[in-house]
């Protein structure tokens, strides 16, 4: 069963949010000037490569990454290529729309139940956490014009009983966006919202995924290490 390694490595040249702060690493201490151990430090924004946006990112007072659930980060997941219902080289680009995931996504299960016809009861019926690749190759650059996610997908997947939506974007929003609508639909809707992720390499369909969090108290995201096995 293949292991997929789905948070990109995080270096100075890492893209972000512009204007964010930049991922830099000092060495504090070192054995080669007579230290007896290597230790360092890092200052980066919260929201570098793989990470999750707690609801704090958004509405003040709200819930802060060390209270992001634990569970909602673990368990079955299904892969959904959107890459060809997202023209990523015209601007402004717009979303996925939300019937053709629908469909999509009924299509998937029905075909990983034909394929498994001897595990289907291992076959979720429901989904509680997705991942959206739109790039069908690594990203390198932050994409000014994003396309986000469509709020009424986000809010129709919580409706389902959905607990986590991951994409391969830098955000659930577009760049220009200031009242952030389809993290608002995320917050509502208690779905965890993972951004930053590498699906390029991921197949479509079922698999397991964990995505945990960094406990940074009172954090408005957290890094995390996230590995989907299919």
């Amino acid at each position: 069963m293949p292991l997929y390694d789905l948070s990109p490595i995080v270096t100075p040249e890492t893209p972000h949010w512009p204007g964010d702060q930049d991922f830099t690493r000092a060495e504090r201490w070192r054995i080669a000037d007579g230290s007896s151990v290597n230790v360092g430090t890092v200052t980066t924004t919260t929201h570098i490569g793989a990470h999750i946006d707690a609801p704090a990112h958004v509405v003040d007072g709200a819930a802060t990454a060390e209270n992001i659930p634990l569970d909602a980060c673990i368990g079955d997941c299904l892969v959904i290529d959107v890459a060809d219902l997202v023209d990523l080289t015209v601007t402004p680009h717009s979303p996925a729309p939300v019937a053709a995931i629908r469909v999509r996504m009924a299509q998937l299960l029905h075909r990983t139940q034909q394929m498994q016809p001897t595990a289907a009861s291992a076959v979720p019926m429901t989904v509680e956490r997705v991942l959206l690749r739109h790039r069908s190759a690594p990203g390198n650059e932050w994409l000014i014009a994003s396309p986000g996610l469509d709020p009424e997908f986000v809010a129709w997947f919580a409706e389902q009983g959905g607990r986590l939506i991951g994409i391969d974007l830098d955000s659930f929003d577009p760049l220009t966006s200031k009242d952030l609508p389809a993290h608002r639909a995320a917050i509502a809707g208690g779905v965890v919202m993972l951004e930053g992720l590498a699906l390029a390499a991921v197949p479509e369909g079922v698999g397991d995924l964990a995505a945990l969090p960094v406990a940074w108290a009172g954090a408005d995201a957290a890094p995390v290490r996230a590995v989907l096995r299919t």
